[in-house]
């Protein structure tokens, strides 16, 4: 498997957090490079950009609050009800 670029994890980082909600600020942007700095101090620069992409994936929550997912009714509520049949009698 091909290894991805630090602009890789950085692209895909941005994307999530914005499809996320996150409304992305020059704050909020220097608090994900700040993130991905922290992750890239402890799995080092050698190791690849998994490993990197994995270890900011898991400290995403420490450093931003992710709106809750709304996900709306399958289907209308079910109400009990004539579909039309003529009654037999």
């Amino acid at each position: 498997m091909e290894d991805i670029s630090f602009q890789q994890v950085f692209g895909r980082v941005y994307s999530y957090l914005s499809e996320a909600g996150v409304e992305m600020t020059s704050e909020r942007c220097r608090q994900m490079l700040q993130l991905i700095d922290d992750a890239m101090a402890e799995v080092g620069e050698d190791k690849g950009g998994h490993r990197l992409l994995e270890n900011v994936m898991d400290r995403l929550p420490d450093y931003f609050s992710i709106p809750g997912a709304i996900i709306p009714a399958v289907a209308p509520p079910l109400c009990r009800g004539s579909i039309g049949y003529r009654s037999r009698g």
